[in-house]
């Protein structure tokens, strides 16, 4: 023991004094073994109301929380100076300590007001908790449970009106309720017998000492949302409530989450961040080279580990969960396991930072004073070089913090480098406002037409936005060109007037040619990126290679679930749903996704966004979460074979529980799918959403939107006509109540699967598709319709679907809903299929393939493709795309294969007699 405890007086003064002074904190720490003890918080609480029950007094109730503080500074001292914690222990057993007091403090004035307020205030001070809810939030080192020995304690207090009656002069209520936050800023901060818990710091609240001492949540959220600064965004990033009503410091920390993180990888901080890392290290060039170092503010210092933390959380925190994290060690480690930091990067950061805390914290603890300057006698010096671990050599500590914090002043000066490398007076570069800078003339007289545009790029962002457009406009006609040139002037326009849009293509130049090319060639693309310009972003986070839907659903659902109102839940749901369409596009556009997987992620996306906005909008009106209402997918989204532009074809069918009428829907109900609708399809802020169809439903547009099951049940069994039996081939449960929802789909198994005849399919089935080409399509000698027309995949879709109805309920293989997984099975049940099995494949995924990449050159719906757009599909190199075009390289291979098609088809058609009803 004498050893421990000798050792724990010579490193430091402050707790050589303690252990003098009493004999009973000796055998507390030793013969108690509370040097070995890491306390949790319950019980730091229970220790500190145990000594301030036997307050009797103000003064009493002083001395109990400093004698508290005391005995625990021994502890977490001695374990610190020992080797007994890791510097993570340190900071959080005394931030736990200072909460501890705080809340512990709190409940003593408002239990003991008579002890003391004065005789005429005391009475009101229960009024006072009758009236106001109060949270006391806990910034900076304490938010982010990184406390010193000796710092300052920022706090922010804030209050709410309760849902009770009103009391009357509730003004002077609110003077009490601030004399009662003052005291107990007195009762830690105070000076008594010359000791102190912590120094408290209220000047962070809004307007500073000019506002409110307590402002109400609704003020302070207001003042934050539409007037907060850039350091208040740094401010909030480490709060916490530690103390009071914590569900209401929770509920204001989630309100102003937007104002903290945005949507948008925050490049436009950039400016701000910069500027406040240039005026530090200006601060750092006017320190006298001769003056003690100050392990915070100096040069590799506390600070700029902490800033630089900070920028990132900041810039990516809207985006990445894992970053809305106070403390800087765990944020840290984040930022390396999500590859914005170098691990050697971040292994040095935290290397040295918990250097310099530790260092930090013994001069602090060697004095009890708040000071972060390294001591300028030599003695102490040795000192301090020996309770580091350097054996009391200053040179070999001297040269440990020397290499650390060169390390961190490397990183700090780095950290805005991707933005001004190679570039003096970056920004004003990026932005085109260097106005004898002109992009150089190309070879090609015709691509000149596009200089203007590319003269809004001046700067290193020009020379590869030229070389990707010279490549595409080999070749291409002049017509093409200006189609180019507009849907360029559209985007630069739009980055011009973002500053931060350009740091980010200015600091990920590898990307501008995907999205340039994009771009250039895609009115799609063009389209999304002028509404939405910063999409592009989402490329930091999913480069176009690496696109798995389960790890962007984690991801995003991780987003989601911090979105602090249903505003913003919509929101984020469709930048989420715009950002992931942008990344599969220019996945498609590389070549790099098959036909089918990237069909089958469409429709994944549009199952999430389904489901998403379907718990949003029933929370939003309150209904049950446990409702027994089905979304059912039909078409392109049942069988998971979406393109661009589908429509999202969808019915909803509700089973009334015991106690309701068996065959009403609620009205809540019905207006609840209706506001569903709406926010799939309605454009927002963030770019467009879904066009929904619900005309598939029982009886079709004159029906209700929402069915029961019972009613449900009753028409496709006993009314519905056999294409309407078609549809339901595609029928796919995709969000609501999952009970509901597979019985339904066992119910669409039996009613798709019964034994029919040739005779009850192919004369209704060719009947219908005839309708279609002549009501639905608007073919010429140079357009045809790829989908609807004469050989088109109508014609496909139609053969399996029929051949399923028929042969479906024998043939188990036959039950599926994937067209494309169908087509060789279909086709061995019909004359001369077999033999074409090949070739049908090939003309039904090139099929697809053209429409998609005739989707994406025109962002128009429909499938009329004229031979122009054939030919500028080409000139673009949109066309042939990959292996799955092999067969339709040319407008008479279209020709060809669409007669092909329509013969194999028409054989069926044949067959079947004419003598039945029209559709």
């Amino acid at each position: 023991m004498a050893d421990e405890l000798e050792k724990i007086s010579r490193a430091s003064t402050y707790l050589g004094t303690l252990l003098r002074r009493s004999a009973d904190d000796v055998a507390w720490l030793w013969d108690h073994k509370n040097l070995l003890r890491r306390y949790a918080i319950t019980d730091l609480y229970h220790d500190l109301t145990a000594s301030l029950s036997k307050a009797a007094s103000w003064s009493e109730a002083q001395r109990a929380v400093r004698r508290f503080k005391q005995r625990h500074f021994l502890r977490i001292g001695g374990r610190d100076l020992l080797g007994l914690a890791e510097l993570p222990e340190t900071t959080a057993q005394l931030s736990d300590l200072a909460q501890v007091a705080l809340e512990g403090g709190l409940r003593w004035l408002q239990d003991h007001p008579h002890l003391w307020a004065p005789s005429t205030v005391a009475p009101h001070v229960p009024k006072v908790f009758q009236q106001y809810r109060l949270t006391v939030l806990g910034l900076g080192k304490l938010g982010g449970r990184e406390l010193n020995y000796v710092s300052d304690i920022d706090l922010l207090f804030l209050r709410q009106d309760k849902e009770t009656s009103p009391i009357h002069d509730v003004e002077g209520l609110y003077e009490t309720l601030c004399l009662v936050c003052q005291r107990l800023v007195s009762l830690l901060a105070d000076s008594v017998e010359g000791d102190r818990v912590f120094h408290v710091d209220l000047r962070l609240r809004p307007q500073g000492k000019d506002g409110e001492l307590v402002p109400q949540v609704a003020g302070a959220a207001y003042h934050y949302l539409l007037h907060g600064r850039a350091w208040e965004r740094q401010m909030l990033l480490k709060a916490r409530p530690v103390a009071g009503d914590r569900a209401l410091g929770m509920a204001f920390l989630h309100e102003v989450r937007p104002f903290v993180f945005r949507r948008f990888l925050d490049f436009q901080a950039l400016a701000e961040l910069k500027g406040m890392r240039d005026r530090i290290l200006q601060e750092l060039r006017s320190q006298h080279a001769d003056a003690p170092f100050d392990v915070k503010l100096g040069v590799g210092g506390i600070r700029e580990v902490e800033f630089l933390v900070q920028s990132f959380q900041l810039i990516y925190g809207g985006r990445m969960p894992q970053l809305d994290e106070p403390n800087t060690l765990t944020a840290l480690e984040s930022l390396k396991t999500l590859g914005l930091l170098p691990a050697d990067a971040a292994q040095e950061l935290r290397a040295a930072y918990v250097f310099l805390r530790r260092v930090e914290h013994w001069i602090q603890l060697d004095q009890n004073r708040q000071t972060q300057k390294i001591p300028s006698s030599q003695k102490v010096r040795e000192r301090l070089a020996e309770f580091l671990g350097f054996e009391g050599y200053w040179a070999r500590f001297k040269e440990a913090l020397t290499v650390h914090t060169q390390a961190v002043h490397r990183h700090f000066t780095a950290l805005f480098q991707p933005f001004e490398t190679g570039r003096p007076q970056a920004d004003e570069k990026l932005l085109g406002q260097d106005t004898e800078e002109a992009c150089l003339p190309s070879k090609d007289p015709h691509l000149n037409r596009l200089l203007p545009s590319l003269n809004g790029l001046a700067g290193p962002l020009q020379p590869p936005v030229l070389k990707t457009i010279e490549t595409l406009a080999a070749g291409v006609d002049g017509e093409t060109l200006e189609a180019m040139a507009a849907r360029m002037d559209r985007y630069i326009a739009q980055v011009r007037r973002r500053p931060g849009l350009l740091h980010f293509l200015g600091s990920h130049r590898a990307l501008v040619p995907e999205i340039f090319s994009a771009l250039a060639r895609c009115d799609l693309v063009a389209d999304l990126l002028s509404r939405q310009p910063s999409l592009v972003e989402a490329l930091r986070t999913w480069p176009v290679h690496q696109v798995l839907h389960a790890q962007w659903q984690t991801s995003a659902e991780e987003i989601l679930h911090k979105a602090s109102s249903y505003e913003e839940h919509l929101e984020w749901l469709r930048r989420l749903k715009n950002e992931r369409f942008l990344v599969l596009a220019l996945q498609d556009l590389a070549g790099t996704l098959a036909q089918g997987a990237l069909e089958r992620a469409l429709a994944d996306l549009a199952d999430f966004v389904v489901r998403h906005t379907l718990r949003a909008v029933m929370d939003a009106v309150g209904l049950d979460p446990q409702l027994p209402l089905a979304v059912v997918a039909l078409g392109s989204l049942g069988s998971r074979e979406m393109d661009y532009l589908s429509d999202l074809d969808l019915i909803f069918v509700y089973e009334p529980p015991e106690g309701e009428k068996s065959d009403q829907i609620p009205l809540e109900v019905i207006r609840m799918l209706q506001r569903f609708m709406r926010m799939l399809s309605t454009p927002l802020q963030e770019g467009p959403g879904y066009e929904v169809d619900a005309r598939l439903r029982p009886t079709g547009s004159y029906g209700p939107l929402v069915v029961t099951r019972t009613n449900w049940q009753d028409y496709y069994t006993h009314k519905a006509d056999i294409w309407e039996i078609q549809a339901l081939l595609r029928f796919r449960f995709v969000a609501g109540d999952p009970v509901l929802g597979m019985n339904l789909e066992r119910a669409v198994q039996h009613l798709c699967f019964q034994e029919r005849t040739d005779a009850m399919v192919w004369p209704r089935l060719c009947q219908l598709r005839r309708r279609m080409e002549v009501e639905r399509t608007a073919e010429r000698d140079d357009a045809v319709d790829i989908k609807l027309g004469v050989g088109g995949l109508g014609d496909l879709e139609f053969l399996i679907q029929g051949v399923q109805l028929i042969h479906g309920h024998e043939n188990l293989a036959l039950r599926q809903r994937s067209t494309a997984a169908l087509l060789t099975e279909a086709l061995a049940h019909i004359p001369d299929g077999p033999r074409a099995s090949v070739e049908m494949l090939e003309a039904f995924h090139g099929l697809r393939v053209l429409e998609r990449r005739l989707h994406l050159m025109t962002n128009r719906p429909g499938s009329l493709v004229t031979k122009q757009h054939f030919l500028q599909m080409t000139r673009l190199g949109l066309w042939p795309a990959s292996a799955e075009s092999r067969r339709l390289e040319t407008w008479e291979d279209l020709l060809g294969v669409r007669r092909r098609i329509r013969r194999l088809f028409q054989s069926l058609c044949e067959e079947a007699p004419s003598n039945v009803p029209k559709p």
